[in-house]
């Protein structure tokens, strides 16, 4: 209750320090609360003046543009870093695949009994495993570029 009186009673202060320089409020005293207003409550009311000045208090005049310039740097680099990291996960990954493709060719060619058909099959094996690297190396040379791209603007930002 009394916080509520009070944050009346600012408000009311704040708004007559708006409104005019000098004004005159009404203070009431109740039983049961305390009352503020601008006009009188009772004959007990007392009168209060309110005095303001149209000082502007203005803190010093700081330059952010640094700070919030380095803040952005920090943020670039923390996304090109991520990115990085990554584009190199993607190259593990692809290592991985890589390597399951050509065990999984691997491992038709230990399956075949008969000598044509493992001729016939070996053939076929080496054809997969020419384009299984074809395919790993067109991928690795575009995420090793992009690596090296992510690397450079690292280095501008840092």
């Amino acid at each position: 209750m009394i916080k509520l009186v009070s944050y009346l009673f600012y408000s009311l202060c704040i708004f007559i320090c708006f409104y005019n320089n000098a004004t005159t409020y009404y203070k009431c005293v109740t039983e049961k609360e305390t009352v503020f207003s601008q006009f009188p409550c009772d004959h007990r009311a007392t009168t209060h003046k309110v005095n303001t000045t149209n000082i502007l208090q203005n803190g010093p005049e700081v330059d952010y543009r640094k700070q919030l310039n380095d803040l952005e740097r920090e943020r670039l680099l923390a996304g090109l870093q991520a990115e990085l990291r990554s584009n190199n996960h993607k190259l593990t990954i692809l290592d991985r695949e890589k390597e399951r493709a050509e065990y999984k060719q691997q491992q038709r060619l230990n399956h075949i009994l008969a000598d044509d058909e493992k001729n016939r099959i070996t053939k076929d094996i080496t054809k997969n495993i020419k384009r299984i690297n074809k395919e790993y190396k067109k991928e690795v040379s575009a995420i090793a570029k992009k690596i090296k791209e992510l690397e450079k603007k690292i280095l501008i930002y840092k």
